[in-house]
């Protein structure tokens, strides 16, 4: 594999080669590997880091008694760890089966990975918990035992004296101590028939060998069992070869032909868990934005009526943020979120100086409503445009993905300039549309509330 990777990727700039340990791909062992290329500068190749991961997976597919996993650095779940932590895959999908007993776990976490392995758009499904090793287990015959008065302790002591060796005391000398372990030669404990053959005391003083009181069995033993939250979890790693929310989607679909016993739970982790625990924080820091936004302007107005009708453009801004995630076939990422909580603040802007001066010409010339409302929207136009130019026009290149890195930060432009253009236009037209029916409607209220007032006291007047 060595030999074929600069062949096979000419952009790679170095090749480290690491064996014998653990990878980037989960727990360390003699038999693993791991392979990490560098590339060249984005500008001078034309294939992206997923393309180059994709080929390589087909490409070395058929080697002889190796299972090869090829996989580009996510930004995404770097960026995930950032609002939620944790997480104990590298994989940008996996399934978690939570349950307790290992067979059922094993048998779950087989059919998840044919399950996964059957599903377009998604490759290298690998169980992330390796089958064990071998080990022998020795089952004592407890009825036996209790009849001729042992107990299972006693004749697990008595095993493991013989076989591992017990420290019986201490041998000093010079200032150094040396421990005296007691136990068979190695000559006599070297075949598991030997185990059989071990002599074991009773408490009547009778001698016999441990094949009339115990059974050995082989078996397979987990090198590690790994849990979440106080359960045993299995995980099934997989790569995506198509957007993250589709492969989801696919697989969500497909769950119920698991089956999984009652005792048993099937959920996704890994950069899943960790997109949906950073999208929870972010919901609560754009509804924190919209709140303190609503604040401050209140304090400032002095009133809680107009800046009531200035928020009104910001959820007409996901008009914008949904349509042009549409036309550029983004996807919406942790990224874009943030551009959104930053839409809370920025499309105010527009409406604030629309209402603001429509009050000014109110209070200070005098205006009716229509034509304060009419004049502020001329008077206003240019400086709003022009600040929405401005702010456009110079996302623009972060939007466009110039540079190293800057396919991360574009969704971010791209929400921030849909959700400007489209607030632009809408404030021009539906902030002083609502300005005008709160006011008249406001005013209306107050001119009611004032002609009622003479006729009930007309009517206190006649009682009297």
């Amino acid at each position: 594999m060595e030999k074929r990777i600069p062949e096979l990727v000419p952009e790679h700039t170095t090749i480290v080669v690491s064996a014998g340990g653990g990878g980037m791909f989960g727990g360390g062992g003699s038999f693993r590997g791991n392979v990490s290329i560098n590339l060249v500068p984005k500008t001078e190749r034309t294939r992206s880091s997923d393309q180059i991961a994709q080929a390589l997976r087909r490409q070395l597919a058929g080697m002889p008694g190796v299972v090869v996993m090829a996989r580009a650095s996510s930004a995404n779940f770097n960026m995930g760890r950032m609002f939620g932590g944790g997480g104990g895959s590298d994989s940008r999908l996996a399934l978690e089966i939570r349950g307790y007993d290992l067979a059922d776990a094993r048998r779950l976490s087989q059919d998840a990975k044919t399950l996964m392995q059957n599903t377009p758009g998604i490759a290298d499904a690998q169980v992330g918990r390796d089958e064990g090793r071998p080990e022998l287990a020795v089952l004592v015959d407890r009825s036996k035992a209790a009849m001729l008065g042992m107990s299972v302790t006693s004749v697990a002591n008595t095993l493991r004296t013989n076989i591992a060796g017990t420290q019986a005391a201490f041998y000093r000398e010079r200032g150094f101590e040396y421990p005296i372990v007691v136990r068979l030669r190695e000559e006599d404990r070297e075949r598991i028939d030997d185990v059989d053959s071990l002599l074991l005391s009773t408490p009547g003083g009778q001698v016999m060998q441990a094949k009339n009181l115990v059974r050995l069995e082989g078996n397979r033993g987990p090198v590690s069992i790994d849990r979440k939250n106080q359960e045993r979890l299995t995980r099934v790693n997989a790569e995506v070869e198509t957007a993250l929310s589709e492969a989801v989607k696919a697989i969500r679909a497909r769950l119920p032909q698991l089956n999984p016993p009652k005792d048993f739970s099937v959920g996704f982790g890994a950069e899943v868990e960790e997109q949906a625990r950073a999208f929870g924080q972010l919901q609560l820091v754009l509804i924190l934005a919209v709140i303190l936004t609503y604040a401050v302007m209140a304090a400032q107005y002095e009133s809680l009526r107009d800046p009531f009708v200035i928020m009104f453009s910001v959820p007409l801004a996901a008009i914008g943020v949904v349509g042009i995630l549409l036309l550029t076939r983004t996807t919406f990422s942790l990224q874009a979120y943030i551009g959104v909580i930053m839409l809370a603040g920025i499309v105010v802007s527009n409406a604030i100086l629309l209402v603001d001066y429509t009050n000014t010409l109110r209070h200070r010339d005098g205006l009716p409503l229509r034509e304060a409302v009419e004049r502020a929207g001329r008077t206003r136009l240019r400086p709003i445009l022009m600040t929405s130019a401005t702010t456009t026009l110079g996302l623009v290149p972060m939007a466009l993905g110039f540079g190293e890195g800057a396919e991360l930060q574009a969704p971010l432009a791209r929400v921030v300039i849909g959700g400007l253009l489209t607030s632009t236009m809408v404030t021009l037209v539906f902030v002083p549309a609502m300005y005008t029916l709160f006011e008249e409607g406001w005013g209306g209220l107050m001119k009611g509330m004032h002609h009622a007032s003479p006729q009930s006291n007309s009517r206190d007047d006649s009682s009297s």
